[in-house]
């Protein structure tokens, strides 16, 4: 019993000089912090903070320090994520979830913002002037395609959107589109003489995205897509759906989902999986990578595609595309773009400018280049899209 008494006396002083070095480390690291923050010294505060943590001192006061170094230097992925790990500890930690907010408005997540907003006192939601439902954002855009077949008149596409949201983790994002080419092809009748026919490939479309955000990194996607279509003297209803699951990771972000329905009378499926990266944690530089396996008409298609975007100068992006693999019937954009033309794209890549007019609008100036093949005869030719689009954000 008596060497059990001295044993205990040693395991209590051992917890108690541990406890103390704890208590002194979280003391100096909360003073050495303070003083760089203080001082504006940003990049020195990030690097003091990661070598703090690695050894095991650890507090929200540190975490809040370095999240504002990482958000005030554009690192706004880094500085989310600080922040979530104090709100996975203090889910009403009014100065992490306002922060978090803003990390998420400026990289574009309008979805999982008002998620953060949803946690955010009176106060705070007054002051930003945000509702739990209403108008997110207005667009247009439109197009024209020009090609070097003479069978093939200017292909012309237009297209309206508005974005809702419904309540703080949903929102629904609509457009109505419609696209119009005329066809030319050549007949041969019993006598072998050829005539020229020409028809219109006319399309209009509805499309409905509804996204929920289930937790601050998940969330899930549904969409609807309706075409109805017109091409000598035959009307098609097409009916489309996409379901998938997002998350939103500290550097990337990975996505997939499944299209599915009738496209034209054929059954249709596509399965995506989609990354986005951002190696600065903002998009001064960014890269998404999709893969898409398409089974239609009872063969499989892989599609790959490339994006690779930067800020080039003050309100001003560049975003580089490139696909590869036959694109018949190709969804995109989470089902928003269908490219189930007449012909075959057997290869697109492209360019686009993102210019900010001020903090509500926004100009977007996209080129196509595409490779397409003849459904009707045995030839290839090339077509050029350009698109003039313009966004205004509430």
């Amino acid at each position: 019993m008596g060497k059990g008494k001295y044993l205990l006396i040693l395991i209590f002083t051992v917890i108690m000089h541990t406890a103390w070095c704890q208590d002194i480390n979280i003391q100096a690291a909360d003073s050495i912090s303070t003083d760089l923050y203080n001082k504006g010294s940003w990049k020195q505060l990030i690097s003091y903070g990661n070598n703090a943590q690695a050894t095991g001192v650890d507090f929200p006061g540190l975490r809040l320090k370095v999240a504002f170094a990482f958000f005030i230097t554009g690192n706004y992925k880094h500085a989310l994520k600080e922040y979530l790990a104090v709100l996975s500890k203090d889910p009403y930690n009014e100065t992490a979830r306002y922060y978090a907010y803003f990390c998420c408005k400026f990289l574009n997540d309008d979805l999982q913002a008002a998620y953060h907003a949803s946690f955010m006192d009176k106060e705070a939601v007054n002051k930003e002037g945000l509702k739990p439902y209403g108008l997110i954002a207005i667009g247009a855009e439109s197009g024209v395609k020009q090609n070097n077949d003479v069978n093939r008149d200017n292909g012309f596409y237009e297209r309206i959107t508005v974005s809702n949201r419904l309540n703080w983790r949903f929102q629904l994002d609509q457009s109505l589109a419609y696209f119009s080419q005329n066809i030319f092809r050549l007949l041969t009748d019993y006598d072998n003489d050829e005539t020229s026919t020409r028809s219109v490939d006319q399309q209009k479309e509805y499309y409905a995205k509804l996204s929920y955000s289930a937790t601050q990194n998940l969330s899930l996607i549904g969409s609807y897509h309706y075409l109805n279509t017109r091409f000598n003297n035959t009307i098609y209803n097409s009916n489309l759906g996409l379901i998938g699951l997002k998350y939103t990771g500290t550097y990337a972000d990975i996505q997939g989902d499944i299209n599915f329905g009738t496209l034209e009378n054929k059954p249709v499926e596509q399965y995506d999986t989609k990354v986005t990266y951002y190696p600065l944690g903002n998009f001064n530089l960014y890269t998404t990578s999709r893969a898409s396996l398409m089974h239609l008409k009872g063969g499989n298609n892989f599609i790959f595609s490339q994006a690779a975007g930067f800020k080039l100068m003050k309100n001003t992006w560049l975003e580089s595309t490139v696909v590869l693999g036959n694109e018949d019937d190709y969804f995109d954009a989470d089902g928003l773009y269908l490219y189930n033309a007449i012909d075959k794209t057997t290869f697109r890549c492209g360019e686009t400018a993102f210019y900010l007019l001020n903090s509500h609008a926004q100009l977007q100036l996209s080129y196509a280049y595409e490779k397409k093949a003849d459904t009707y005869q045995s030839l290839k030719y090339d077509e050029n899209a350009v698109t003039l689009g313009f966004l205004w954000k509430f």
